[in-house]
């Protein structure tokens, strides 16, 4: 699993995933992830497009993000992901817990509004 960071507008942090969201994968991440995501001041998005595989661990790590997140006040909204990824999501109820968008520029506007 790999993890970029930006900020594509102000106040929002942008991760891309690439790679299985699986247990080693999200061992991998899980602390820079959450620090980029919940320690700062901004909101997050997160970019699902490149993850080809989402498991218990991976539905943890992004729940447990996002409800770090809520607790100060800010959100997260995943995006991109693919039609299985998708799927694992919403069986799993996280579209409950977390907004899904279809792409980048849907999920940026989900926070403004």
């Amino acid at each position: 699993m790999d993890m970029v960071v930006s900020e594509p507008e102000t106040g929002v942090t942008c991760i891309r995933l690439n790679g299985r969201l699986d247990a080693p994968g999200a061992d991998r991440i899980d602390l820079r992830f959450t620090v980029h995501a919940a320690a700062g001041t901004h909101h997050a998005v997160v970019d699902l497009a490149g993850v080809s595989f989402v498991a218990s661990m991976g539905l943890r790590l992004l729940i447990s993000t996002a409800r770090a997140l809520h607790v100060k006040g800010r959100q997260m909204v995943l995006f991109g992901a693919t039609p299985s990824v998708r799927d694992v999501l919403e069986q799993a109820a996280i579209d409950q817990i977390i907004p899904l968008a279809d792409d980048e520029a849907q999920a940026l506007q989900s926070l403004r509004g």
